[in-house]
């Protein structure tokens, strides 16, 4: 089967190895389309086009914003490609997913769209014309989380809509970590966007509590300066550690070296957590996982970690606490974690269910 897959994420190498699986272990021939360059992290990022696998096709795109891009050369991609399926890694509403799915109708092709949004919220007129042509036109959807499928439903979605993350991991490239030493301090990470909906004031707030515990901090972003000013203020220079924006191919590194994870988001009326990457990658390197209830992140979780409600210091305090204790149930989460994303969340997974998913696309 011939796919022509259009994902401006799909810069980056990692983004691309359930392409190359569904190439090399389920036979399709993919065609992937990408912008010459997208801000991937703040970042301008060239594509990668090293699998073999995978033949690579560069947009002509105009960027009339930082993340709104147009293909000025859509058509003409699927006429060269002639595809048997246009599978689209843009929200409904976006441009960009309007105009490849308006030309696969118009060359009757199948095609199928990948949303996240899992806010019920309004869009501008533009907006909502592209959604409403996407969701009646489309031969079928993949939702990153519960809800977004839930979206679609509501808005009248009436073909076959799949529940998956929108990439996996590769669960080689993290070690598990070592038994930690009795009395050794508890490494607490948070890797993430220093943000208000990323919950991470939460962490600072609960870390007045453990005291044989030390919080290392991955990540960028507005709160930043603040919280430097925090740590400093409250003291606690010797147990709170900052390093900035940490490379994926250094999370596996950095998470080995971890206790535990936090995951502290918080609901805002305009951002809901869509599903919390980070806690499939603690789950590979065999760290324990806390995560707030914050959208989806209790569904990934499931039972391979703990719960608090978001915004509650002294929920997280309390499971810091019970973690730190519990020799046992730390053993038990580990065990849990790692069972859980070999059985959901690798790429393997995922390139397994999109192969079934596009093969019933076409029946």
């Amino acid at each position: 089967m011939k796919i022509l897959f259009i994902s401006h994420s799909s810069v980056l190498k990692s983004h691309q190895r359930k392409l190359a699986i569904l190439a090399e272990k389920y036979g399709h021939e993919i065609i992937l389309v990408t912008p010459p360059y997208w801000p991937e992290g703040g970042v301008k990022t060239i594509p990668y086009t090293g699998y073999p696998s995978i033949t690579y096709l560069t947009g002509k795109v105009w960027f009339p914003k930082k993340m709104v891009h147009i293909y000025l050369d859509a058509r003409d991609i699927l006429k060269k490609t002639d595809p048997d399926i246009v599978y689209i890694e843009e929200e409904p509403f976006d441009f960009a997913c309007y105009e490849f799915i308006s030309a696969a109708v118009k060359s009757g092709k199948k095609a199928a769209f990948f949303t996240w949004e899992n806010i019920r919220r309004g869009h501008n007129f533009i907006y909502t014309y592209f959604n409403d042509f996407c969701i009646a036109k489309a031969s079928g959807a993949v939702a990153g989380n519960a809800e977004a499928k839930d979206i679609l439903l509501e808005k009248g979605f009436k073909k076959d809509v799949a529940i998956l993350p929108q990439y996996g991991v590769d669960t080689a490239e993290f070690t598990k970590k070592k038994e930690r030493e009795q009395g050794a301090p508890f490494n607490v990470a948070f890797v993430g966007r220093l943000t208000v909906e990323k919950g991470i004031g939460i962490i600072l707030e609960a870390f007045s509590g453990p005291d044989n515990a030390i919080l290392h901090i991955a990540g960028t972003g507005p709160m930043e300066g603040l919280l430097r000013e925090t740590v400093h203020k409250e003291k606690m220079d010797d147990r709170v550690k900052f390093y900035g924006h940490v490379e994926r191919e250094e999370i596996p590194k950095f998470l080995s070296a971890m206790d535990c994870l936090v995951l502290p988001s918080i609901t805002t009326a305009n951002w809901k957590e869509q599903f919390g990457r980070v806690i499939i990658e603690a789950f590979a390197a065999g760290v324990p996982v806390i995560g707030s209830d914050s959208g989806e992140i209790p569904r990934v979780i499931g039972d391979a970690g703990l719960i608090f409600h978001e915004g509650s210091a002294d929920g997280l305090k309390a499971r810091l606490k019970e973690l730190i204790a519990g020799s046992d149930l730390y053993k038990e989460l580990q065990n849990k974690g790692l069972r859980r994303v070999k059985e959901n969340f690798t790429n393997e997974k995922i390139a397994q269910r999109l192969d079934e998913f596009f093969r019933a696309l076409v029946k």
